[in-house]
């Protein structure tokens, strides 16, 4: 970096380890194994791959998780504003195999996140896009942000934030679990 460079317009990512819900992950993984048994997948970002009904916050199962989500995503956005109450307006479960990938897309809310639930090696990194699109053009260039997941881990950033999964060249499923964040 130049000694008289500064980097402005940062976007903030969270990142979380949820050690506690590491049996819990197990019994999700079964429970969305199962959805994608007996119910028909959505189409929305996914390219192959199995995307579940985006209202899985009311199941039984999530109700815990769900309170760990608030929790964590209410200490992020009281350094904006402690005022706000926040809601969880969706969460869906994805299940990709080997070449399955998710294209370019945001969020609704103003919060959104995956938890990964089990991560085989070479699965598919999360890109999160760099928003300042006119730096592509040009020849300094900004650089999008690859995240590589791993089990366990809470990955929060802006609804805004265009991000895509790349193709999974695993022979095992990776399965996680994505949400938005609403503001009553």
């Amino acid at each position: 970096m130049h000694p008289n460079q500064e980097k402005i317009f940062g976007t903030p990512v969270w990142g979380f380890m949820l050690q506690d819900q590491d049996l819990q992950t197990l019994d999700y993984v079964d429970y969305l194994i199962n959805i994608s048994e007996t119910e028909q997948p959505k189409r929305k970002s996914n390219m192959g791959g199995f995307q579940t009904r985006d209202n899985l916050q009311k199941d039984g199962i999530f109700q815990e998780f769900n309170q760990s989500l608030l929790r964590m995503c209410k200490s992020i956005i009281d350094q904006y504003n402690n005022e706000m109450d926040l809601y969880i307006d969706g969460m869906w479960g994805n299940i990709n195999q080997r070449g399955d990938f998710n294209a370019f897309h945001v969020h609704d809310g103003v919060l959104s996140g995956v938890f990964y639930c089990q991560v085989p090696k070479d699965s598919g990194r999360l890109i999160l896009v760099d928003p300042a699109v006119r730096s592509h053009a040009g020849l300094i260039k900004n650089k999008n942000y690859p995240i590589i997941p791993e089990r366990l881990a809470l990955i929060v950033f802006p609804s805004w934030l265009e991000h895509y999964v790349e193709p999974s060249k695993a022979d095992e499923t990776r399965i996680s679990i994505s949400f938005n964040i609403g503001i009553k």
